[in-house]
């Protein structure tokens, strides 16, 4: 039965598929880390042997978010402009999708 049905969510902070190249000029790449496939299937892996609810990657990431949420959304906007967080100027096709 459902019972017997086990999920664990993955809330991965960015991966290096070749999508995205903005890691490199973030302010602070160690506190957002381009992470690797490699190691995340790793971390998926034993999270869903552990029968873990949940899976943030990398750990930090809930920390970060905790100050980030309490920020007023004008410190935030600053906050992110600074970083260099343009996230999605940085995103490029990585194969053609075909659209009929």
């Amino acid at each position: 039965g459902i019972d017997q049905v086990k999920v664990t969510a993955v809330f991965p902070h960015f991966i290096n598929t070749g999508f995205c190249c903005w890691s490199y000029s973030l302010k602070l790449p160690q506190l957002f880390p381009l992470l690797e496939p490699e190691w995340v299937a790793d971390q998926i892996i034993t999270a869903t042997r552990e029968e873990r609810n949940e899976l943030v990657l990398p750990r930090v990431t809930p920390l970060l978010l905790i100050h980030l949420i309490t920020m007023p959304p004008a410190v935030f906007r600053r906050f992110s402009k600074w970083m260099g967080s343009e996230l999605m100027a940085t995103f490029r096709q990585t194969r053609e999708h075909k659209i009929d």
